[in-house]
């Protein structure tokens, strides 16, 4: 078998793109036929009453509540509810954690203490991981964010 030493190239080049149309091509002629609503009746349902009035402050899912107190600009826009701790699940145990910690300028919790809990121990750290993952909306002063103190009581309740 015989391979040819030699190689043969040949050079191509891309062709012209064609000219665009003078006019543009007319739009098609399309054929719109009349829509009718027919009306439908609703159903009816029973919907619960959401009125919660002035002082209620914002729903809360789950099994925890906030107590705002004189804490009126404290405002949490995320919310991550604590896991309620095993020991206490089985034991049926309810009670609620008071802690006092900072709010930075941007929002996220520091430097969280309980203050007060009932019982003892029992929910404190459930209550410390859930606030630390907690956004607060930071308080401003001269248009500038500034860091504050502030108090919130979780609720651990079995019925919710």
């Amino acid at each position: 078998m015989d391979i040819e030493q030699e190689l043969q190239t040949k050079e191509r080049r891309k062709p012209d793109p064609p000219p665009p149309p003078d006019t543009p091509p007319p739009p098609p002629d399309i054929q719109v036929s009349e829509f009718r609503q027919m009306p439908m009746d609703m159903p009816r349902m029973e919907m619960p009453d959401l009125n919660l009035g002035v002082g209620a402050g914002p729903p809360v899912l789950g099994n925890v509540s906030m107590d705002r107190g004189a804490e009126g600009d404290v405002v949490p826009l995320v919310r991550i509810n604590p896991q309620y701790p095993r020991d206490a699940t089985m034991n049926q145990i309810e009670g609620h954690v008071t802690i006092e910690f900072t709010i930075t300028e941007t929002g996220s919790v520091r430097d969280p203490r309980v203050i007060d809990s009932d019982p003892p121990r029992v929910f404190d750290r459930a209550a410390v991981r859930a606030l630390l993952r907690w956004k607060f909306k930071p308080r401003v002063v001269d248009g500038t964010a500034v860091a504050r103190q502030a108090v919130q009581t979780l609720e651990f309740n079995m019925d919710r």
